[in-house]
């Protein structure tokens, strides 16, 4: 005899006047609709990867993911919660984003937990990227510029503790043409995340940002330099003379703040990039 959903066996059997019976059909009612809804949404990235065709570049738009994700978890009825939030609008926008562009990922910790900054990368790009862990963050950010298009690269944090100071390398020509443009798990505690998501891509700010700065800072005019420009940060790493800087805000590749930063005294001042938490 078949059950319910048409499997077979005795324990597949509904009894007449089973209690659950009315709940079970209300979920496959829900279920077909989500179904329905998933198909339309990804309908809609259809229609952007038609509109795009002819644009370069990756299609990786960091503060509109952070802005929208924002929005649900406020508006997100009960139960819901915000990693449930999260874990399922992350699924659906990297299976858009894999309908325009299939995007794959390498993973450098340093010294740091591979298999945890593996699991991070895997969390935000979801089990169907794929992803290789390179070791060194210089070798995945080398392979990311040497791939604009089709790869990025995800690192340990710049000025994590215990990972090595790997950093000094970003003032590196050869790695000018990535940016940091997100912050990773886009959903944690601590004041600075766990790795950082670096591409080919301009930063996008989506309120609440903090931006990298890298420079050259042989005099420690850091500070008075900052002031000067109206930016708030703070030191965060060294590595004579070059200077690791967390400011307050958005601060844009070609921000005239940063020019400013290089006529109060800093040298080489490059907009490393920006992130948002949700």
């Amino acid at each position: 005899m078949k059950g319910r959903y048409g499997r077979g066996g005795m324990n597949d059997v509904t009894p007449p006047g089973d209690p659950l019976e009315p709940i079970r059909n209300e979920i496959d009612k829900i279920d077909d609709q989500l179904l329905a809804l998933f198909a339309q949404r990804l309908q809609q990235a259809d229609k952007l990867t038609a509109l795009k065709a002819n644009q370069t570049g990756l299609p990786l738009r960091p503060g509109r993911e952070v802005a929208m994700l924002r929005r649900l978890m406020a508006n997100a009825p009960a139960p819901l919660d915000r990693e449930f939030v999260l874990e399922q609008w992350r699924a659906l926008m990297t299976a858009g984003l894999r309908r325009q562009r299939v995007i794959d990922v390498v993973v450098g910790g340093g010294r740091g937990d591979p298999a945890r900054l593996f699991d991070v990368a895997r969390r935000h790009f979801g089990a169907r990227t794929r992803i290789k862990d390179l070791g060194e963050p210089q070798l995945a950010l080398q392979k990311a510029a040497e791939n604009p298009e089709t790869i990025v690269a995800v690192t340990s944090w710049p000025s994590a503790p215990g990972v090595g100071a790997w950093w000094p390398a970003l003032t590196e020509r050869r790695f000018h043409s990535l940016h940091l443009i997100a912050g990773l798990p886009l959903l944690g505690a601590g004041e600075e995340p766990e790795a950082a998501l670096f591409a080919a891509s301009p930063n996008e700010a989506a309120g609440g940002d903090v931006s990298l700065l890298l420079a050259f800072d042989p005099h420690h005019r850091l500070q008075r330099a900052l002031n000067e420009a109206g930016l708030v940060g703070k030191e965060i790493a060294r590595a004579e003379p070059r200077v690791l800087v967390r400011v307050d805000g958005f601060v844009a590749l070609d921000d005239p703040r940063a020019a400013m930063l290089s006529r109060a005294g800093l040298d080489s001042v490059r907009v490393l990039g920006s992130y948002a938490r949700v």
